[in-house]
């Protein structure tokens, strides 16, 4: 993964996460009968962090088209999502690089198990914006889940032709 990002083959870093305890996701023997997905968004941004910036030097605008900006221009999204700017939904995660931690399940809220077990990470969010209000903060949700909305996606057809962002 790594390389792809440095070579240019990769552009975005994200999980397709599915929140399920790990009785359930250890249930399955075959490709076929195994929950997918990974509990894995809480930390991700974390550990992308930790492994771009502080492990390899990117720069904060090359992390931030890695965990954000790159994933909106290939849906189609861009810029009303991946961009701080006017007329943009105002999401935000603002990480503070001063709480370096450990990855432990019982601290994340979505699973009983997380892929990141142990892992040390540079940053961490301290709060989280949708659309200009303030969903988590202190390591609370204060948000509702209705806040959430549906987005229809179409990969443009300026990506389908081209390689790299």
């Amino acid at each position: 993964m790594w390389d792809g990002l440095e070579h240019g083959h990769l552009h975005s870093v994200a999980t397709d996460e599915v929140c399920c305890n790990l009785s359930v996701k250890v249930r399955g023997s075959r490709i076929d009968d195994t929950t997918g997905g990974n509990a894995g968004v809480e930390p991700r941004v974390a550990v992308i962090y930790t492994e771009t910036v502080e492990k390899r030097g990117y720069s904060l605008e090359k992390f931030v088209d890695v965990v954000s900006t790159n994933a909106a221009r290939i849906l189609g999204l861009y810029p009303r999502k991946g961009a701080i700017a006017v007329g943009s939904d105002a999401d935000l995660v603002v990480l503070d690089t001063s709480q370096r931690r450990t990855v432990r399940a019982q601290d994340l809220h979505e699973a009983d198990y997380t892929p990141w077990e142990g892992k040390q990470v540079a940053a961490w969010p301290s709060f989280t914006v949708l659309r200009g209000k303030v969903m988590v903060a202190g390591g609370k949700f204060h948000g509702d889940l209705k806040d959430g909305r549906y987005l229809k996606r179409k990969i443009s057809s300026e990506i389908l032709k081209k390689r790299p962002l």
